[in-house]
């Protein structure tokens, strides 16, 4: 699903939905007369649609909410056209389900329990008509990682499914030694990752070629010698998605 408040804007994805609910409702009218026997002629005059979806409000590795549900949020309580949002929404397998249209916007953030993810549910009102259109298509995204020595550690391991990597000596690290150390592991091979960075900077760890578009497992840090968990990181920065 993908929003946004004015037709000039681009698309901005919705992420951790976990469920999503289109509806449509007829209200119908007897047309029956005198010939029509003992059997009403119901007829739909009107017609109205929206959606109910149910999200998981979740931060990035930034610590920053996802800028789909934001939007909507931002909505909630608005009034008149200022609460109206564009949106779009389809199936992803063979069906041909897809359509678009605008909407008002309520967003309730559920409470629960004290162990419970916070989460909301976001009730989308049709405003007029809702269209059936062609399927979004999207280009590959390639799966970035970043990699953050936050301590001068002596060495440390990357693991990746059941390959680890040898291990790599800070001091002498470079973007083209952490690259070559990837493309040792079975899971990756050369020609499928990209480094760029520094020990000071952080780097940057890009799948591409055969792992084009594909969400690659995070990066796990092992091993880590004269040093404590957290001294050195791998979070993904872009989650690889395939094209469509």
């Amino acid at each position: 699903m993908d929003v946004r408040k004015s037709p000039s804007d681009p698309w901005t994805p919705v992420r951790s939905i976990q469920s999503l609910n289109p509806t449509v409702s007829k209200t119908r009218q007897d047309g029956g007369d005198y010939h029509s026997g003992n059997y009403t002629q119901q007829v739909a005059t009107e017609a109205s649609w929206g959606l109910e979806v149910s999200v998981g409000r979740k931060l990035d590795a930034a610590g920053l909410p996802d800028p789909g549900v934001e939007l909507l949020r931002s909505l909630d309580g608005e009034l008149g056209s200022d609460e109206l949002v564009y949106v779009r929404w389809w199936r992803t397998d063979g069906l041909p389900d897809s359509y678009e249209g605008r909407a008002g916007v309520d967003f309730s953030s559920a409470g629960g329990e004290k162990a419970s993810l916070q989460g909301a549910t976001i009730t989308l009102t049709g405003y007029g008509r809702r269209l059936a259109v062609a399927k979004p298509t999207a280009a590959a995204v390639n799966e970035i990682q970043r990699l953050q020595i936050n301590e001068l550690v002596t060495s440390f391991k990357l693991k990746l499914l059941s390959g680890t990597t040898t291990a790599l000596t800070v001091s002498g690290l470079t973007a083209a030694a952490l690259q070559t150390a990837l493309a040792a592991l079975p899971a990756i091979g050369n020609g499928n990752v990209t480094v760029t960075g520094s020990n000071a900077a952080g780097y940057s760890i890009t799948f591409g070629g055969a792992l084009a578009g594909l969400n690659v497992p995070t990066l796990l840090v092992t091993d880590i010698v004269d040093g404590d968990p957290g001294d050195v990181v791998v979070y993904a920065t872009t989650e690889g998605q395939p094209a469509g």
